[in-house]
């Protein structure tokens, strides 16, 4: 069953190291905002991550696919990247919310959640190098960011940094 998957392009191994690289970075991300009781668990993380660099590994297989000589068949990468980045924009506008004393909290939740997606894309297109730096610059920014921005903000006896 797993030689018939189907794949012209990749092998089922790069396809299953590029999911597993997905759920670990999915996993990684989630875990800092579940750690700090932010709106969307760490399993959210994981499937957007997951699903993302599924799409991608598709939209590659897919255009592989058609490239060879059906000209009626035109396969745009960059809509099927900002049509998936659009859609897991609205996921993270969810965790966004305005409280009654006039402070919009759950910004960098929203945010990481699409930099999941983003990193997922990366990850599905076998772009290893790129991933690697963005999710570094992402975790630091949340986990550096997270200690200063009750101290910041003022609000480090209540807890409530990003």
């Amino acid at each position: 069953m797993i030689d018939s998957l189907g794949l012209s392009l990749f092998t089922w191994q790069e396809v299953a190291l590029r999911v597993a690289i997905a759920m670990v970075i999915g996993l990684a991300i989630g875990w800092e905002r579940d750690c700090k009781n932010k709106p969307i668990d760490f399993r959210a993380y994981m499937i957007v991550c997951v699903t993302t660099c599924v799409i991608a590994i598709m939209s590659q297989e897919l255009s592989n696919n058609f490239a060879q000589g059906q000209d009626f068949f035109d396969l745009d990468l960059g809509k099927i990247i900002s049509g998936t980045l659009t859609g897991i924009g609205f996921l993270g506008a969810g965790a966004i919310i305005k409280r009654e004393d006039d402070r919009v909290v759950g910004t960098a939740t929203g945010a990481s959640i699409w930099a999941s997606g983003g990193l997922g894309l990366t990850i599905g297109f076998g772009a290893y190098g790129l991933t690697f730096i963005g999710f570094t610059a992402i975790a630091l920014t949340l986990l550096v960011g997270g200690y200063f921005m009750p101290k910041v903000n003022g609000h480090e006896e209540e807890g409530l940094g990003e």
